[in-house]
């Protein structure tokens, strides 16, 4: 019989990939990063068992039937003052995100790319320190160009071949080229433009056909910044010299313009509630604008993961200096090397705007880690995991082991009519094949694949005749607790 079983997550040792201990070094972010299991996750509504019935059947697996292997990340990093340590850090973080990402079932088919936040502050570059007209214009930052990496590519490709050998566009190791290309240094433009450069970045990528985006990947935007997203269409907004601007910071700017806040006056020295991006600014573009954007790039919303480590936006305080009579927006958080980051409010905006696949973490803790960790379990959910969500009962503590009871069944994504294909459990889970029915499903314990899932549980489907349709998604609804 042909076995064209769900292997989503490997358990059995000849189907998994491994990869080389030099790559996945455990250091203290590691231990950071995967310290804490989330348990719960986000789970369908509930289906009543009656009064008597312990717990509550909850949808715990949602998963493509068929895998995918694809994975394009764009990492947008501030390159202004105060940030290097950040990037450093970053960089560090990076190999702690490959350890999770391969959980199971070695690393994906990667594409790395990075983008400063200095677009440039266009015709007033002669009279802003440190700006130039177009900044790093929004273009990948090629790793030849920096001396991280030989390559012909502006971004690194990673994969593996069938016996599990690494097949890069460059030489070296991954995480090293990636702490080079990330390491941007403080010399950007004050005026952050982080949405404007992902948005070019990512355009210009397609219109030059680069290959960076590819048409089956997920793609992950993690953004990196200590001050607010300030994406101007208005390059009014640089001029030193306008008199509504006149003497006001550039973070002071780019909130005034970019922010609204519950109340009149945003002069006015004090903390401010209900910040919220300004929907019609004269000279910031509306984040709007680049949600729609990553949307016409990805649509499906499960494509899409977007991370942003920024200063709190919930601290939003208006000071005022007044040995020079100016308002200022005060700092909202400081890191442990003393080093602030300001509120990300439009940026924080940004990430929620995508649901379950958006998240925000601040700049200022150790936090971050768990950001990158939320970030790629939404990956590999992409990709196609059965690790099981939740609190998964054991229905019946008298026997060895767990003992679960789950409703397992495969249904098309996008056709409403139709019964879904239940899966009975193998009853013979020793030689699941040999069941009285096939195809059927088991669950076991799979640390080794879904460590960082609080069940340690995975689903397996054995005894499939023909693979599964392209449109469909496997699914398993387990008793749960409440």
């Amino acid at each position: 019989m042909s076995d064209f079983s769900h292997t989503v997550l490997a358990i059995s040792g000849h189907t998994q990939q491994t990869i080389p201990s030099k790559r996945l070094t455990t250091t203290h972010t590691l231990a950071l990063l995967t310290a804490s299991l989330v348990a719960g996750g986000c789970l369908e509504p509930e289906v009543s068992l009656g009064e008597d019935a312990p717990g509550v059947f909850r949808e715990v697996v949602n998963t493509p039937a068929i895998l995918r292997d694809q994975v394009d990340l764009l990492f947008v990093v501030d390159n202004t003052e105060d940030m290097e340590e950040r990037q450093n850090d970053l960089g560090k973080l990076f190999e702690s995100m490959l350890h999770n990402l391969a959980f199971g079932r070695g690393l994906p088919d990667l594409h790395i790319g990075v983008v400063s936040t200095d677009m440039g502050v266009g015709k007033f570059s002669d009279s802003v320190s440190q700006c130039s007209s177009y900044g790093d214009g929004g273009l990948l930052l090629a790793p030849s160009n920096r001396g991280c990496a030989a390559t012909a590519d502006s971004f690194l490709a990673y994969r593996h071949g069938e016996k599990g050998e690494a097949i890069a566009n460059f030489e070296g190791e991954i995480a090293s080229a990636f702490q080079c290309m990330s390491h941007l240094g403080e010399v950007g433009c004050d005026y952050e433009q982080p949405l404007e450069a992902m948005r070019s970045s990512l355009f210009q990528a397609r219109e030059d056909g680069l290959g960076f985006v590819r048409p089956d990947s997920v793609l992950g935007v993690v953004v990196l910044t200590s001050e607010d997203d300030c994406s101007a269409f208005n390059s009014e907004l640089f001029n030193p010299d306008a008199p509504r601007f006149l003497g006001d910071s550039p973070n002071f700017r780019c909130f005034q313009t970019g922010v609204i806040c519950d109340g009149d006056d945003v002069y006015q020295p004090g903390s401010r509630d209900g910040c919220r991006p300004h929907p019609q600014s004269n000279f910031v573009t509306s984040v709007g604008d680049y949600v729609e954007f990553l949307e016409e790039i990805k649509p499906n919303p499960a494509d899409r993961v977007v991370t942003a480590i920024v200063g709190d936006p919930g601290h939003v305080v208006i000071g005022r200096d007044e040995l020079i009579m100016e308002s200022e927006l005060l700092a909202a958080c400081e890191d442990q090397t003393g080093n602030d980051a300001y509120p990300g409010i439009r940026l924080s905006a940004f990430a929620s705007a995508f649901g379950e696949t958006g998240q925000t973490t601040s700049i200022c803790d150790a936090g971050a880690a768990g950001g990158l960790k939320s970030m790629v379990r939404n990956l590999r959910k992409a990709l196609g995991t059965t690790c099981l969500e939740g609190v998964v009962l054991d229905v019946d503590a008298s026997q060895p082991g767990r003992q679960v009871e789950c409703r397992v069944f495969e249904k098309h994504e996008f056709v409403e009519a139709g019964e879904p294909t239940t899966f009975p459990e193998c009853d013979n889970p020793r030689d699941p094949e040999a069941s009285s029915q096939v195809p059927c499903y088991i669950i076991q314990t799979g640390g080794e694949a879904c460590g960082d899932f609080y069940t340690q549980l995975a689903l397996q489907v054995h005894g499939r005749q023909a693979p599964p349709e392209h449109d469909t998604r496997l699914i398993a609804e387990c008793r749960v607790s409440e």
